[in-house]
């Protein structure tokens, strides 16, 4: 009796393991999925995204508390965002969306620092795989101004509220994609390659198709990251240390003159393929959310307290920009939407916790090289280049928050790593081809 109890304890283990090997793939695809198809799927993907932590908390309870210890000053982001409600214009929106971006931000922050780093690239490279694939069978064109001489009238939405935001998306996928395939490559997976392969080409095929310039320039700047960590891996750990050194101080210098290198790069793009050199109207937008943050520059407006119907504002900026749902609008700028909603202290406190974490993620890549922290330096150098022509990881429910804030979760703890010892890995032969 006895040992017939002993005999089955094992067995029961094993199964309850197998059965959760797949949670966090599976939970990461839904958490991705919900924002990727959050526009198609209204009020349903909301749901699905409320419903996630509580399920993550229910399975993964015994490292819940050192997840939320890891990831608490991310969270004071989205903390701020609610406690504008205090000195906001419109109390109960910045409470309301405030808490939205907060679970946002959260399941973000644990897609990067909760799931297994294997599993969590699982998960996103199917949820961005759905999303290519859907878009390309159901997805939508829109009208578009911007074409300029090109005279191209209409540009790709896919599944999402509009160009813009499929660019972003297809982007991401594309970075995702081609971190599948580096994986792929290296452990010899050919469906895992042919997968990626195609998800990379129907991507590209909608970044071109949304008429997206800047997207598509940043796209390249990641995709180019990505390679060159990728190639790292390949050296020492002390080449790898002077390799990165050096190419730090000449990024940081990059970012700092961006304004120099940057707009002149996309106005010339612009005019090659005969768009509009006004970024279609940003410039407008850009001077009319300057007289906002100087009428309340220390703490803003309050967190989604200008876009609002009723807002005369708001109202002229969406007439401008012909949007007739009056909603999915933003100032295309990261820096002044903060500074327009948070003012100048949120803007100080998002840079501090920001560029702290994406340093940390660098250092920590650089030591112990892994797929999912070389896709989150390359996806964070997209994010880099589009900061002032775009407005990223500042709303609720939207894949860029998500994204970004997996970035950074992703340096601050990671549960596959705590799960084993910190002991060097033994050299392990070629693995053979196969097909899965």
């Amino acid at each position: 009796m006895n040992q017939a109890a002993s005999i089955a304890r094992p067995r029961i283990a094993q199964r309850s393991m197998d059965l959760l090997y797949w949670f966090d793939a599976v939970w990461t695809a839904a958490a991705m999925g919900s924002v990727l198809f959050a526009y198609a799927l209204g009020s349903k993907a909301a749901l699905v995204i409320l419903a996630l932590m509580p399920v993550y908390f229910a399975v993964r309870f015994r490292e819940t508390p050192r997840l939320l210890a890891a990831i608490a000053p991310i969270l004071l982001l989205p903390g701020f965002a609610m406690a504008s409600a205090i000195w906001s214009l419109e109390p109960g929106t910045s409470l309301y969306y405030g808490f939205q971006y907060f679970v946002t931000v959260m399941v973000g922050a644990t897609i990067g620092a909760g799931t297994d780093r294997r599993q969590a690239l699982y998960g996103l490279f199917a949820a961005f795989a759905v999303l290519a694939v859907t878009s390309l069978i159901f997805g939508r064109e829109v009208g578009w101004g911007g074409g300029g001489a090109s005279r191209v009238t209409t540009a790709f939405a896919g599944m999402t509220g509009s160009k813009n935001a499929a660019a972003d998306t297809a982007a991401g996928g594309v970075i995702v994609a081609c971190a599948m395939l580096a994986f792929a490559l290296r452990e010899r997976r050919l469906l895992w390659i042919g997968a990626a392969a195609v998800i990379v080409a129907i991507d590209l095929w909608i970044l071109r198709r949304a008429e997206s310039t800047g997207a598509l320039v940043a796209c390249l700047v990641a995709v180019l990251a990505l390679i060159g960590w990728n190639l790292a891996r390949l050296v020492s750990p002390q080449a790898r240390t002077a390799l990165f050194m050096s190419l730090g101080g000449t990024v940081v210098l990059a970012a700092a003159l961006q304004k120099l290198w940057l707009m002149p790069l996309v106005s010339a793009l612009l005019k090659a393929t005969g768009k509009d050199p006004t970024l279609t109207g940003r410039t407008y937008i850009w001077d009319k959310a300057f007289s906002l943050i100087e009428a309340r520059p220390v703490l803003g407006l309050g967190y989604s307290a200008f876009w609002r119907h009723g807002n005369i504002d708001a109202e002229g900026l969406w007439l401008f920009a012909g949007i007739q749902g009056r909603a999915g609008f933003n100032f295309h700028n990261t820096f002044i939407e903060i500074l327009v909603h948070l003012g100048f202290l949120g803007l100080g406190l998002f840079a501090l916790v920001a560029c702290g974490y994406f340093v940390l993620l660098v250092i920590r890549t650089m030591r112990a090289p892994n797929d999912l922290g070389i896709l989150f330096c390359a996806y964070l150098s997209y994010v880099a280049v589009r900061l002032s022509i775009e407005t990223q990881a500042f709303g609720p429910f939207t894949f860029s928050t998500t994204m970004v804030m997996a970035g950074l979760g992703c340096a601050a703890w990671g549960r596959s790593q705590a799960r084993k010892p910190a002991t060097v890995a033994p050299a392990r032969a070629a693995p053979r081809w196969r097909s899965v």
